[in-house]
């Protein structure tokens, strides 16, 4: 028998030491048959273990605890934990930890000494709270004797918490005129719902809005004023144009709480307009160009200006100041449009500078100009005819000049410019003349030479000038006429040469032997003859002016036969050829009376004819014949284009009306103006231009082509019909024209959106307002015409809740509204007009924004997380511990979503529960006792604090857990058993019978329950767990059972205090391992039908399915000295394969 040495039960402290090891050693002898005294020992291990008595209390450390929790902690948020520690083992080591208080602010854990908030913080209302927390231990609560208590001072000290952020409130001044001074802008309120640091404002700044510094925030107390209070200053003259939309300042306060708080405002800054910018022209100076033929009221150019201004001080008026004198020209004040006033005359004015002013239309006094300058050139049209210094001309040409020879020189001067001024002559003479113009310089040559005495003495030529114009030349003729002088161009010719005759030498001085005569072509030349030689001895005279050659000496004593006398005659100043006279002096008999004159019979002359006379004859019957008096010269006739202008204008197929469409755009061709004029040239050319009616400068008539253009946008809304005075001119002289009204209507387009009266609206309703009740009729107009104009509603906002009557725009309440689902509507209405239907533009709409706001009615019971609530609970469990937490939550606002709880008298926890009217945390308000009460069904209702209050109510159902009081545990009979068993043994097999007693008293306590602890393998074995049958049994299939590598297998059985069971079985060869030696893998063989308990049993093991076949080869070989459970106990998850 083991005992302890003395009696005292204070020699074993578990505490101190829980096992003893001892080592026993067994000496025993004998005598064998020959007497023989033999000594036989035998050793064994002792293992003592001390079990634990509750002679320990808990003890703190630390025995205070202070902590800081923010005033913001939510609800049930754990602050801290307490520990005390009890050395003592199983229930008496378990503590149980509670509040020696009552309390609703703070909860602990029974059993982790977690302390949590149960209601909110106020620092205001109180900044520290203390606490006594008592730790007891499990086992000195159901014992007679117990232990005292341990306690530990618990000290929670409230941080105020920022709960607020600062709160700004701006109160404006009136707008700010640009360049004013003014000093405050705005005034700037900041307030803080906290209280003490927390509810101080550190600073109020600008953050955003003003990159150039214009504005700062000051502190009004620095000036006198109020606390909290700050002025928005104006630090510099602000300029509208600079930020036309103002400013938009973000404000920022801080407050000076730890962490800060800070909040944002934006303040918008509106700029009133001053009228401190002139007008500005986008060109300071304009260049254009227009035709001199431009009708009047023809547009010229559009200026475009600008004014940064807003409002009055941005409309502007434009007017001609300076370089229109003669009001050739006005301006549309209102469009910029300049137009021609009075018919142009680039001969007489080929440029303009005009100087136009631009004046807005501020207040009188402070209105403002610019102005910018207009260069018209006025183009030449070739309006004006070639004019010749002189319309008549005589000139002289002598005759006999070499072709090309100038006779003169003809000029005409034109007034227009350039090509229309360029100059180019011509003969229209249809008869030929000997003479030739040059096209450019108007010299006039001869073409041949000219002959007085055969050719005419006079030529009337007809000079034409042309200038280079188009589309037509303008043509101007004089007249010019030539006469020939007649020069001394012809020799004097002898009718008759070569003259032989006979003459008697008795012949007296002074007979006439022969005439010659010569003739001279020209006219009125005088002809003189003379001998020129065969007359050295003068027995010959030659009269000058008859050409009488006569004797002048006795023949008789001419010793020659033959004389020859040569003579020539002259003009003076041209000699003819000579003439030789041949003279044979004869002998002859002197018949009848001495005579002067030279007869036949007495001897007489041949000469050869030269027909000099027939020539002469033929040249003055030419002359006589070209000179005739009374020819008419012929003439090529002028262009029929220059005669008179006779005809005015007349308009072909002129339109009644043109309808067009006001979305037409610029550059758009409407009609082309088509007219006549029945004359030629210039009197028939035609120029088209708006006499009247384009008010708004958005037509432009083409001068040549007639076509009637969109060069401005066109509104209907606006002007919706023009009536145009068309006028068509010729530029004839004088100057036709005709004019016909032409109507045009301008289309209704679908441009316009429907507008909305409020574009933002904000309305409130009730949530239990009924079906159809109407909230609001929103209105919105179209400036279009027609089905353009007609506007129809619709809801574009995805709801059930609302809808908007097409026709008359009127928002209803169209289903039940539940606040508590949705607060805000942010309904988008759309109106839209009827485009589409008779034309391509499709539909236009526009968007109000409708901001429905519900207003809470209690119509919401507070609702339960959960509509009932179990829990369990040990009945031994402190008196004010947490048992539940039940929550409520009422979606409605105001007292209305305020809950508060409360336990319903009815409920079978009367008395022994309590509930926090504002938290719903229930605790324990008396002892608890299993044997008393095994469950407790609590009613607790949740009601609002609305009008009618609401409530609803859940259950709690809370489950008495008991605890074991007895003190004794059940005791076996021995606290080793050993049993065999034969291998291959059938399951159900019984192997060995265990039993053990329990010395409490008879109840439940005392009721003892068996169960296998350990050391069964893989589950070979089963015990049966009522205390009247308790055998230990086979649970493992024969084939299987031979795999087990220790025949010698202690098996743990359990019953509250454990007994260990050997079971040896046969031997058998084991041909296949489980375990690879080495391995951290463990597996476990399932036996077959036993899965599922062993899956319960083997948590931590991994689980092999395997069919016998599949063992060998698969799993790992054994060791030698491997125990089978070491292959149950596998660590990681909990593989199924």
């Amino acid at each position: 028998m083991l005992r302890t040495r003395t009696g005292n039960v204070d020699v074993l402290n578990r505490e101190r030491k829980d096992k003893y090891v001892i080592e026993v050693r067994a000496t025993g002898t004998r005598r064998d048959g020959k007497n023989k005294l033999s000594v036989l020992e035998a050793d064994s291990t002792i293992v003592v273990a001390v079990l634990d008595t509750n002679d320990l209390k808990p003890l703190f450390y630390p025995t205070e605890y202070e902590q800081t929790v923010p005033e913001d902690t939510p609800l049930h948020k754990s602050i801290l934990r307490v520990s005390a520690e009890d050395a003592d083992l199983g229930r008496n080591g378990e503590i149980y930890y509670s509040f020696q208080e009552s309390t609703d602010q703070f909860s602990i854990h029974p059993m982790t000494g977690i302390v949590s908030l149960t209601r909110p913080l106020a620092y205001i209302e109180r900044p520290f709270h203390e606490l006594t927390v008592i730790a007891q231990d499990r086992g000195s609560s159901i014992t007679s004797g117990a232990t005292k208590p341990s306690t530990a001072r618990l000290r929670i000290k409230v941080q105020q918490v920022n709960i607020y952020s600062p709160e700004i409130y701006v109160n404006h001044l009136p707008d700010i005129m640009e360049h004013s001074n003014a000093d405050i802008y705005a005034i700037v309120k900041v307030l803080d719902r906290d209280k003490g640091i927390h509810g101080e404002i550190k600073s109020l700044e600008i953050v955003d809005g003003d990159p150039d510094g214009h504005f700062r925030i000051r502190s009004a107390e620095e000036t006198g004023g109020k606390l909290g209070e700050y002025n928005i200053e104006v630090l510099h003259l602000l300029d509208r144009e600079v930020a036309p939309q103002g400013y938009n300042l973000t404000l920022r306060a801080t407050d000076k709480g730890v962490p800060a708080r800070q909040s944002y405002k934006a303040v918008p800054v509106h700029l009133t307009d001053l009228n401190d910018n002139a007008p500005v022209f986008d060109r300071e100076i304009y260049e254009v160009e227009i035709p001199e033929t431009a009708p009047i009221n023809t547009p010229v150019i559009r200026l475009k200006v600008t004014d940064a201004d807003e409002g009055k001080n941005a409309q502007v008026f434009l007017e001609i100041v300076g370089g229109n004198e003669g009001g050739e020209f006005h301006i549309n004040p209102d469009t910029g449009m300049l137009y021609t006033a009075v018919s142009l005359d680039a001969e007489e004015k080929a440029f303009y500078t005009l100087t136009v002013s631009a004046i807005d239309q501020g207040n009188t006094g402070t209105r403002k100009q610019s102005s910018a300058k207009v260069k018209v050139n006025v183009v030449d049209t070739n309006d004006n005819d070639p004019v010749f210094d002189a319309a008549e001309a005589t000139v002289w040409v002598d005759e006999n000049e070499p072709p090309g020879t100038s006779v003169t020189k003809v000029t005409a001067r034109d007034r227009d410019s350039l090509d229309n001024a360029y100059i180019s002559y011509s003969i229209a003479n249809l008869n030929p003349v000997p003479f030739d113009i040059e096209h450019f310089s108007g010299i006039i040559r001869t073409t041949s030479v000219l002959d007085y005495e055969s050719m005419r003495r006079e030529y009337v030529l007809r000079i034409r000038a042309s200038d280079w114009g188009v589309p037509y030349r303008r043509q101007t003729e004089m007249q010019l006429r030539i006469r020939v002088r007649d020069v001394n161009d012809n020799r004097p010719q002898f009718e008759k040469v070569d003259c032989v005759g006979h003459v008697p030498r008795y012949v007296s001085i002074g007979t006439e032997v022969i005439t010659l005569s010569a003739i001279d072509f020209d006219a009125g030349n005088i002809i003189s003859y003379r001998m020129v030689s065969g007359n050295e001895d003068g027995c010959f005279s030659l009269d000058s002016t008859s050409g009488v050659l006569s004797v002048t000496c006795d023949l008789m004593d001419v010793k020659v036969a033959d004389r020859e006398v040569n003579v020539t005659a002259t003009d003076s100043t041209h000699f003819s050829d000579t003439v030789h006279v041949l003279i044979h002096l004869v002998m002859a008999k002197k018949s009848g009376s001495p005579s002067r004159l030279l007869t036949d019979d007495m001897g007489g002359f041949e000469c050869r004819d030269t027909g000099v006379a027939r020539r002469l004859t033929e040249v003055l019957a030419s002359a006589e014949k070209n000179n005739m008096p009374g020819r008419a010269e012929e003439f090529a006739m002028m262009p029929s284009r220059y005669g008179e202008n006779v005809h005015a204008p007349e308009f072909i197929d002129f339109p009644i009306e043109i309808r067009v469409n006001e979305s037409v755009a610029l550059g758009t061709t409407l009609v082309r103006i088509r007219a006549r004029d029945r004359d030629l040239g210039y009197n028939g050319k035609l120029v088209f231009g708006i006499s009247l009616g384009d008010q708004d400068s958005v037509f432009r008539l083409d001068p040549d082509t007639g076509e009637l253009k969109v060069i401005g946008y066109l509104d209907r809304e606006r002007e919706q019909e023009y009536l145009l005075n068309i006028s068509v001119y010729d530029l004839g002289r004088p100057q036709k024209s005709a004019s016909k009204f032409l109507a045009i209507t301008v289309l209704d387009v679908n441009d316009n959106s429907p507008k909305f009266e409020k574009a933002l609206a904000s309305f409130r309703v009730t949530e239990n307002a009924l079906n159809g009740t109407a909230i609001f009729r929103v209105n919105a107009t179209d400036a279009d015409l027609g089905e353009n104009a007609h506007v129809t509603y619709s809801l574009v906002t995805d709801t059930q809740d609302f809808s908007v009557d097409r026709l008359t725009g009127i928002l209803y309440v169209s289903s039940a509204l539940d606040r508590e689902k949705q607060e805000l509507y942010e309904l988008r209405i759309r109106a839209t007009d009827g485009g589409g239907k008779l034309s391509d533009v499709p539909p236009l709409s526009s968007d109000a924004i409708v901001r429905v706001t519900i207003d809470d009615v209690n119509d919401n019971a507070p609702l339960f997380s959960l509509s009932s609530y179990t829990v369990k609970m040990r009945e031994d469990i402190p008196l004010g511990s947490v048992v539940a937490i039940v929550t409520a939550a009422d979606p409605d606002v105001g007292q209305g979503g305020e809950v508060r709880y409360s336990l319903v008298g009815g409920g079978d926890g009367e008395g022994v529960f309590c509930i926090d009217r504002l938290s719903g945390t229930i605790r324990t308000a008396e002892p608890l006792d299993f044997e008393e009460r095994q469950v407790h069904s609590l009613i607790v209702r949740a009601h609002d604090r609305g009008t009618p209050s609401l409530s609803s109510e859940t259950t709690v159902i809370v489950e008495i857990v008991d605890v074991n009081e007895n003190l004794h545990a059940p005791v076996f009979d021995d606290f080793v058993v050993a049993a065999s068993v034969k291998e291959n043994q059938p399951v159900g097999t019984l192997v060995t019978t265990v039993r053990a007693m329990d010395a409490d008293p008879p109840g439940d306590d005392s009721v003892v329950g068996y169960s296998i602890k350990g050391g069964d393998g893989i589950g070979l074995f089963s015990i049966d767990s009522e205390e009247q049958c308790v055998g230990v049994y086979i649970e493992v299939a024969s084939h299987i059972l031979h795999h087990i590598p220790n025949p010698n297998t202690p098996v743990g059985v359990t019953a509250v205090s454990p007994c260990r069971c050997f079971c040896r079985i046969g031997d058998r060869t084991i041909p296949t391992a489980l375990v690879t030696e080495g391995s951290k893998k463990r597996f476990a063989l399932l036996p077959k039908g036993k899965s599922e308990d062993l899956l319960r049993l083997l948590t931590h093991c991994e689980i092999v399915l395997l069919k016998t076949a599949q063992l060998r080869g698969i799993l790992p070989k054994l060791t030698a000295n491997s125990k089978l459970e070491d292959s149950l106990v596998t660590p990681g998850s909990l593989a199924r394969l």
